[in-house]
């Protein structure tokens, strides 16, 4: 009985592996990564010094092959979705069609003293260099992530998701003004603004599409 358990059970390795590998195939969730700032570091500390925040976001998954991506910014004022914005979208143009399972590109933001500047760099594209008002009368706009101390977020294909806030501070009673506690928070990012008293903030989205 023993030697059928074992044979029975080295039988049914390879297929709950091969089954296993097949669900994540064909899963809808596609991994989130990022790298934030640069490995120069005279080149980061002129960026620190210019307020330009650049992030690297990289996605993989068997679920982004043959699909595009859209990248949008949501703007929020006392609270309100007021303005959306589409910094990327060449949906339907085969030469920006993700062929892999992995794709990637760097964003990367300006703080100006009247304005916040954006742009994205992929591997074959460079996009429009757009520019946002800004109001820095609760302080000063910072960009934040979501991953915390995650390495990898996992998110559902089938909805656009965020990736990025850029944000003034949480402020307390006391006048303490925090960024992490309102980006890290599990609060949804559409309600930044009424929850945290952001009285205005930026997101950027991200859609995959057939």
């Amino acid at each position: 009985n023993t030697m059928k358990h074992l044979l029975l059970l080295i039988f049914l390795i390879p297929i709950l592996t091969n089954a296993q590998a097949e669900s994540i195939e064909n899963s809808d969730i596609v991994n989130v990564s990022i790298q934030n700032g640069l490995e120069d570091s005279d080149l980061e500390t002129l960026f620190d010094f210019e307020n330009i925040n650049y992030s690297e976001f990289s996605f993989q998954g068997e679920s982004i092959k043959g699909k595009y991506f859209v990248i949008r910014m949501k703007e929020f004022s006392n609270g309100d979705l007021i303005n959306t914005t589409t910094l990327f979208d060449e949906s339907g143009n085969d030469y920006f069609k993700i062929d892999s399972t992995q794709t990637s590109f760097k964003f990367l933001s300006k703080i100006g003293r009247e304005d916040l500047k954006t742009w994205i760099r992929g591997n074959r594209f460079g996009s429009k260099k757009l520019y946002f008002p800004i109001d820095e009368d609760n302080g000063n706009y910072v960009a934040k992530d979501f991953f915390g101390a995650r390495k990898v977020l996992e998110k559902n294909i089938n909805n656009p998701f965020y990736i990025l806030a850029i944000i003034t501070p949480n402020r307390n009673p006391d006048g303490w003004a925090s960024y992490c506690r309102v980006a890290q928070s599990e609060i949804d990012p559409d309600n930044f603004g009424k929850e945290f008293n952001i009285p205005h903030y930026y997101l950027v989205e991200i859609e995959f599409t057939n």
